[in-house]
């Protein structure tokens, strides 16, 4: 009888190795999961901050462009360039000569008043 008991002591003692040792292995082989799962989670935050700078980068780059679009669209810009380089709105009494390079030999010519906007055939 004595045997019977030292025997499933032994085996009892045997048993709580192999339970502790597959609990350890269970807990490293978790620990080691979290830490991959960590890593990656942190490389994934990097790519999503590096993301969000260069999307504000590109809005301010934009919104450089659409002020720079602006200011040559400025009617007021256009009409002192167009003084600098010598341009004069027509005199109504003025005639505009249209030439298409398509018709020569027709040539269509329109009066500077648009209220008429008459056209006279050579």
């Amino acid at each position: 009888m004595n045997r019977k008991r030292v025997s499933r002591r032994e085996r009892e003692r045997r048993t709580n190795r192999i339970l502790v040792a597959v609990f350890a292995l269970v807990l490293f082989i978790g620990v080691c999961g979290q830490i991959a799962m960590m890593a990656r989670l942190s490389g994934q935050s990097k790519q999503i901050a590096a993301a969000g700078e260069e999307i504000n980068a590109l809005q301010s780059s934009t919104e450089n462009l659409d002020r720079a679009i602006n200011q040559y669209h400025d009617k007021d810009r256009i009409a002192r360039r167009a003084e600098q380089l010598g341009m004069v709105y027509p005199a109504d009494t003025q005639l505009r000569v249209v030439n298409l390079p398509t018709l020569i030999d027709n040539t269509s010519t329109q009066s500077a008043d648009s209220t008429g906007a008459e056209e006279m055939i050579d």
